[in-house]
């Protein structure tokens, strides 16, 4: 029942669900790292679990029998859907608030604190990046529904049929702002992540300055010399592993916060009762959304139409 559960909570039982489940995190992170097409393949399988949960399938993300053409061809459409969007998005920030800020589209939340935010907190005033971070984020999450969309008709076209999404919104705003909430959720994550890490290699640091005062202080040939000049090159490999270890585990994180937030869209799209849509230019179903989590008599999941 937990694809009819829009929450971070039930979207991250349904990731951790099944045992193992942190083996094709792990692989996911390290093709995250191939540009551009290693980005494709992360967002096209994260699509594709969407997709099952859209149907209302309680399933985990696939750890064997993975169709890589399938997940490319996904990732690929929803990669166009993004850029396309995030282009026209760029023109309104730019409209409205002068300036654009290019962290903004999906994952909403993840990249809140990016360096462009920074660069453009030091060019505007703090309420109108405020406001301009709030209508990028949401466009975020709205981008998000239009990739899933694109994903579930497998077109390009479907995801840039405005009139249904908004429909979608103003039939359930609550879910949607829920869904933007998940988001800044799995955000929240990662920037927590990161300012450990901050705090850690600052204290770490401030203990190497301390040491270096200490030197100076007794003069040389103290015990701490002796021990730095014993570890040789051994503190440069042990800190170039730290640093390895380190970004890769903000990468896995990162990798599940995305597959999170992404499931929870498909879970926002269950609402819909996704197997009695008809062509992509079909208004929605009546009685939709269905937020009944109990009610299981919905129309079994069949490909909708093209």
């Amino acid at each position: 029942m937990y694809a009819r559960q829009l929450g971070f909570a039930s979207s991250w039982k349904m990731l951790t669900r099944d045992k193992g489940w942190i083996k094709p995190v792990l692989v996911l992170t390290l093709v995250g790292w191939i540009p551009v097409l290693g980005q494709i393949a992360v967002l096209g399988y994260a699509l594709e679990w969407a997709r099952l949960t859209a149907w209302g399938v309680d399933a985990a993300p696939k750890q064997r029998g993975v169709a890589y053409g399938k997940v490319l061809a996904t990732g690929g459409i929803a990669f166009l859907v993004s850029v396309t969007m995030g282009f026209v998005l760029m023109l309104l920030d730019m409209l409205l608030f002068g300036d654009w800020y290019s962290a903004a589209l999906f994952p909403a939340g993840v990249n809140l604190f990016s360096g462009s935010l920074l660069d453009i907190m030091r060019r505007m005033s703090p309420l109108v990046v405020l406001v301009m971070l709030a209508f990028n984020l949401l466009a975020g999450t709205f981008c998000a529904a239009a990739m899933l969309r694109a994903t579930l008709y497998d077109s390009f076209a479907a995801g840039w049929r405005l009139d249904r999404l908004f429909q979608m919104v103003a039939r359930d705003a609550s879910g949607f702002l829920h869904l933007y909430a998940i988001s800044l959720i799995g955000g929240a994550i990662n920037i927590l992540y990161g300012l450990l890490v901050a705090l850690v290699a600052s204290g770490i640091a401030f203990g190497g300055v301390m040491g270096v005062a200490v030197e100076l202080a007794v003069g040389p040939g103290s015990g701490i010399e002796r021990l730095l000049f014993g570890l040789g090159p051994g503190i440069v490999v042990l800190t170039v592993a730290a640093f390895v270890s380190v970004t890769f585990a903000g990468s896995v994180i990162s990798t599940a916060m995305n597959l999170v937030c992404i499931n929870a869209v498909g879970q926002w799209l269950c609402r819909f009762e996704v197997g009695r849509w008809g062509v992509s230019s079909a208004p929605l179903p009546d009685g939709v959304p269905q937020r009944d989590v109990s009610d299981t008599s919905s129309v079994p999941p069949v490909p909708p139409a093209c």
